[in-house]
């Protein structure tokens, strides 16, 4: 029994609001599964930059409210509510999402569950020097009663606990004054998309010889750069395979970083629908340092 991905939605050409591209994409996403919002009672949110360097309320609460998402609860009947939050963990963000939401649907506590994810500058603007493509994806999950299809097993790695992460950000309050909310300054070690690339690749092979090498037709990862989820296939156990990698950054022209998950599966959707069994690797690496991986059976 799993919890596989009923559809999904990417939005790329709705400007610079991480809020509203996310809300467009769940909107997309809904009416194309032709699943009414009330019955998703689950959203999660896994973007991590967000309009204003918005930190409270959640921003998947905001979500939730543009989408009019079981806003009213009913004591008669609490399923017919929505339960929302943010998960906070950089690119790892939409697997971790999809963890937690698997054991909601596992146990029958939601019919439904709507993971959002993108990245935006907080200004709401166009910054060329921002690292993350402005976009908003959705992914609408659901139970399978076939425990062959559907997302199998997680895994997760991260870098030692006395290491600094190779990306950080953070608001420079002083600096900033009064545009604090408008400014985000982030930092990048030397060097670190080859450390996000060997902490991909160990996550992988130790994960592959854990369960017995099991076929992978497609590796579904973190493309930060023109050729990175290429070179993790290429150098990882996967040579041993025919795996294909997916080229998002050239597809995006840029880096699409927490929305990079559902991106990779919605340009695989003409093939996955084909009704032929497809196996796929999820995995993402990024700030931390974090990576995380799981198998997914169409």
């Amino acid at each position: 029994m799993g919890t596989i991905i009923k559809n999904t939605a990417i939005i790329t050409d709705n400007g610079y609001s991480a809020i509203a591209n996310a809300t467009r994409a769940g909107i997309e996403c809904l009416e194309g599964a032709g699943v009414d919002p009330g019955k998703v009672g689950l959203l999660i949110n896994a973007g991590i930059f967000r309009d204003d360097n918005i930190m409270e309320p959640s921003i998947a609460s905001l979500i939730q409210k543009e989408l009019k998402m079981g806003l009213d609860f009913d004591p008669e009947q609490p399923n017919q509510s929505t339960f929302s939050f943010d998960v906070v963990n950089g690119a790892c963000g939409f697997l971790n999402a999809v963890n937690v939401a698997d054991s909601f649907l596992k146990n029958g506590n939601v019919q439904y569950a709507l993971i959002l994810c993108g990245d935006a500058h907080p200004s709401k603007t166009n910054h060329p020097e921002f690292p993350y493509k402005a976009v908003g994806a959705a992914a609408l999950l659901k139970f399978s009663a076939d425990a062959n299809k559907g997302f199998q097993r997680f895994s997760y790695r991260s870098n030692g606990h006395d290491q600094v992460s190779s990306i950080s950000a953070y608001g420079d309050m002083v600096a900033f004054g009064d545009q604090g909310r408008k400014r985000a300054t982030l930092v990048f070690q030397n060097q670190y998309l080859n450390q996000f690339r060997q902490l991909n690749i160990e996550l992988i092979n130790t994960f592959l010889a854990e369960h017995n090498h099991p076929n992978i037709d497609f590796l579904v990862g973190s493309d930060p750069e023109p050729g990175f989820c290429t070179s993790v296939c290429q150098e990882s156990s996967l040579s041993n395979q025919t795996t294909r990698a997916l080229e998002l950054f050239n597809q995006f022209d840029g880096d699409v970083h927490t929305a990079a998950p559902i991106a990779g599966f919605h340009h695989l959707r003409k093939e996955i629908d084909s009704g032929t069994p497809q196996s796929l690797l999820f995995s993402s690496v990024g700030s931390g340092d974090a990576s995380a991986c799981a198998l997914y059976y169409t």
